[in-house]
């Protein structure tokens, strides 16, 4: 073979390897990972600001609302759409939380034609008379569960009975003996009936609560239900109330679209507080307040709640009547 033919053989063979080192030497182990481009930059890219980091980035340090958010409707709406980029987060402080959520909300829940009839849609001038969203909804979970489920149960023959061995507690006939207890007499059977099953299922846990429900059958759930819904939730008068009940009225607007105006609320999925013991409820608020009771509206609502407003509230609350209710129920 001629010398020069040779030469260029080698030249080539040379280029070629010096090339072959070159991309393995300046080449990311990463390149191509996740498509035609040095994936290194990633995290080039996300050092600058504002940088979205993604739901994922929250998930250590903010597991419960998580939680919440992936297993709802809301998870289509990432953290950082309302909370702004995480640039720099938790290093650099706290992202900000929407100080107005009607003018956030709206913007995705404001009722027009175009949008699809399956996302929720509100007039706000007609929604939440003037309230924010976070009042009732808990951003993060956001949907309400209003549906009632249909209360069916024997009040005059199961339900009597079975209530015979709650009466230490809650009373001969549904009115509590103790200020820390509930009373029953009254109240909603589709709510009675909710949170029995919620005991039972563990969905909900107390330590005195949860033992008693873990024994109840379906029917016998049913059954306490309808009988403590049809029973008169007139009772004598409880302890005085610690807190000023004319303040709780004023902090009680924020519970209105639930509760009422007065602790009665017109949806039967959730409980009628008006009449019930101020110690009971204020227990109650913390209890949410704290995490030991779960429910994704109610965490929100008392997140802001002093204990002197938590008092306010359960002194208002104690001070009202129970109402108008089922056929044979007396107001207090």
């Amino acid at each position: 073979m001629p010398k020069h033919i040779v030469r260029l053989i080698v030249l080539l063979a040379g280029g070629l390897a010096l090339g072959l080192t070159a991309k393995w030497y300046f080449t990311a182990p990463s390149f191509y990972e996740y498509g035609h481009y040095r994936a290194d930059s990633v995290a080039e890219i996300a050092s600058q600001e504002p940088a979205f980091k993604t739901a994922g980035y929250c998930q250590s340090c903010h597991g419960e609302r998580h939680a919440q958010w992936s297993a709802n409707n809301h998870k289509t709406v990432a953290c950082e759409t309302c909370h702004g980029a995480a640039q720099g987060h938790p290093e650099k402080g706290k992202l900000p939380i929407p100080a107005d959520a009607r003018k956030l909300c709206t913007l995705c829940h404001e009722r027009m034609a175009e949008r699809p009839r399956t996302q929720p849609q509100i007039v706000s001038a007609q929604h939440g008379t003037g309230q924010q969203c976070v009042v009732c909804h808990n951003p993060h979970a956001p949907k309400l569960a209003v549906a009632a489920a249909l209360v069916a149960g024997d009040a005059a023959a199961g339900g009597r009975r079975h209530a015979q061995s709650c009466a230490g507690c809650h009373g001969a006939n549904g009115i509590s003996p103790n200020d820390t207890w509930p009373n029953l007499a009254g109240q909603n059977a589709a709510y009675l009936a909710r949170i029995l099953a919620a005991y039972k299922s563990g969905a909900q846990t107390d330590v005195m609560m949860s033992p008693v429900a873990v024994t109840l059958s379906d029917a016998e759930i049913q059954d306490l239900a309808a009988y403590y819904a049809g029973s008169s939730c007139q009772g004598p008068p409880s302890a005085a109330a610690a807190g000023d009940a004319a303040a709780g009225k004023v902090l009680a607007k924020n519970c209105a679209a639930c509760h009422g105006e007065t602790g009665v609320g017109t949806n039967p999925a959730w409980p009628n507080i008006a009449g019930q013991k101020a110690v009971y409820v204020a227990n109650t608020l913390k209890a949410f307040r704290a995490g030991l009771r779960k429910d994704p509206t109610m965490a929100g609502v008392v997140r802001g709640l002093s204990d002197a407003d938590i008092a306010n509230l359960a002194a208002y609350y104690a001070a009202q009547s129970c109402g108008p209710g089922p056929k044979g129920r007396k107001t207090s």
